[in-house]
């Protein structure tokens, strides 16, 4: 968050959650009042899929490389170069998150590893979706109730986006699940809006949307992991970084 000021980021991060929620009840309404809109390009599905397995990609990139995606690594080299930071071990993370307490509910326990609890829901997700748009797209997978389907979808992408703001998602699955149905939530929409209208340019919208999602959500985890070290009373080198 280096060189933006808290207030102005707070209300950067309210307008991308405000857009991400309208977003979300657009695209459920074409399913109810706009659909028969559909166009007559041949190739709308090759078009349409390959965008999206495209995005699922680029997401499963950042859930894979979450350092790609975050403020530490620049902290760190600017504080290293300031002399406050000489030497970053293994042992100071767990999952890529800080070796702290406090971070516990962020890491989902395999077996002996840990991983992040949020980028391995995404990589699931994102591993699910891809396949599921190469049977829709691609295949003969045809999608059913689709006025059911993206009323679960549009759950699916509100709870990923908004899971932090619920105590109840404050352990390492339900922060793996929630963010495995934020992306198949996506899918499912899109999918639904597909079946619906079979419209290149709404199908693209949708597209163009799934990605403000992923962005919301990124903004709104660094958000959680700021405010999860400005609670804590401990002084450490993370804290500051955050």
């Amino acid at each position: 968050m280096s060189g933006v000021e808290p207030s102005n980021y707070n209300t950067m991060l309210a307008f991308l959650t405000g857009i991400s929620l309208f977003g979300i009840v657009l695209s459920s309404s074409f399913v109810f009042f706009f659909a028969g809109f559909e166009d007559d390009f041949a190739f709308r599905n090759l078009v349409v899929g390959s965008a999206f397995i495209a995005v699922c990609v680029l997401g499963l990139v950042a859930a894979l490389f979450p350092s790609s995606c975050s403020a530490v690594p620049r902290a760190r080299k600017s504080n290293t170069q300031n002399g406050f930071v000489s030497n970053m071990h293994k042992e100071s993370f767990r999952a890529h998150h800080p070796a702290c307490e406090n971070y516990r509910t962020h890491i989902l326990h395999v077996g002996n590893r840990e991983l992040c609890a949020t980028c391995s829901g995404l990589a699931v997700g994102a591993v699910v979706a891809v396949i599921g748009a190469c049977l829709y797209f691609f295949g003969i997978f045809s999608a059913g109730m689709p006025s059911v389907l993206v009323l679960i979808g549009a759950v699916g992408v509100a709870l990923g986006l908004l899971q932090s703001a619920f105590p109840e998602f404050s352990n390492g699955s339900a922060r793996f699940f929630a963010s495995v149905f934020f992306v198949v939530g996506a899918f499912l929409m899109l999918i639904s809006v597909d079946e619906s209208l079979e419209s290149t340019f709404v199908d693209l919208f949708l597209v163009t949307l799934s990605l403000l999602w992923i962005a919301t959500k990124i903004a709104l985890s660094r958000r959680d992991h700021q405010r999860t070290c400005s609670q804590c009373s401990k002084f450490c080198v993370w804290r500051n970084l955050r």
